[in-house]
């Protein structure tokens, strides 16, 4: 992208997602307008805003209730509890179903 020109719905919508993806893998602010100026150049200023609507994004992904919420984990702890023992893995196993029991409210 030249510098001085606007980035299309296209590039904008791509920019949003990378910087959605890079604070989901723990990049601070800073580290995400370095990496925009020197692969976009863009200004701070702009980099702020595909920030600002990368954590919207982000929010959006979050912005389930509460049951489902439990539902997703509970799923992916008896995944993960399976493949546990699959693996001979029983102390990986157990933290699952006491992690399954805790979400469940079984156990406190």
């Amino acid at each position: 992208l030249l510098m001085g020109r606007k980035a299309t719905n296209a590039e904008a919508e791509y920019r949003r997602n990378r910087v959605a993806r890079l604070l989901s893998n723990g990049a601070t602010r800073s580290e995400i307008r370095q990496y925009s100026a020197s692969e976009w150049g863009i200004s701070e200023r702009q980099s702020a805003r595909y920030i600002a609507e990368a954590t919207e994004i982000l929010k959006a992904d979050w912005d389930i209730d509460r049951r489902t919420f439990t539902a997703e984990l509970l799923s992916q702890l008896a995944s993960l509890q399976k493949e546990a023992r699959k693996g001979n893995q029983s102390a990986v196993a157990l933290g699952c179903i006491n992690s399954m029991a805790r979400i469940a409210q079984i156990l406190t």
